[in-house]
């Protein structure tokens, strides 16, 4: 059987690295809080409460993500992820979160005379 195109050999690989490597990362901390927080936490969890799955397909898309965050041409990234179509890549699996939205903005030259909200009246926004 095969679940989002990886055989079941593969999904179970991918579920024990995960199970290891999170079991590794809560036990690594000797703080209490942060232990708890940790295992409450879905961080390298196989499924999470929402439903999706950290499988081939999900860890592609976050591949290919980074890639994009470490500013890697397009054209490469398509290479990188095997795709015969530029679109693919960037349109598919090419996710950008608000945050890096946000610093593309203010990563933008100041209009000169132009005061930033938190300058207005000497009062921050």
């Amino acid at each position: 059987k095969k679940t989002c195109g990886v055989d079941r050999k593969t999904s179970d690989m991918i579920k024990r690295d995960l199970d290891s490597a999170r079991r590794f990362w809560i036990a690594e901390t000797d703080d209490p809080e942060e232990r708890r927080r940790r295992e409450e936490s879905e961080f390298l969890v196989y499924e999470n409460k929402a439903g999706l799955f950290a499988d081939f397909h999900g860890l592609r898309h976050t591949f290919i993500s980074n890639l994009g965050k470490a500013g890697v041409a397009p054209k490469t990234a398509q290479i990188l992820a095997r795709h015969s179509d530029l679109s693919l890549t960037m349109n598919i699996y090419t996710h950008v979160d608000q945050q890096e939205q946000a610093a593309a903005i203010n990563s933008l030259p100041r209009v000169p005379g132009l005061k930033k909200p938190d300058e207005e009246d000497g009062v921050p926004a």
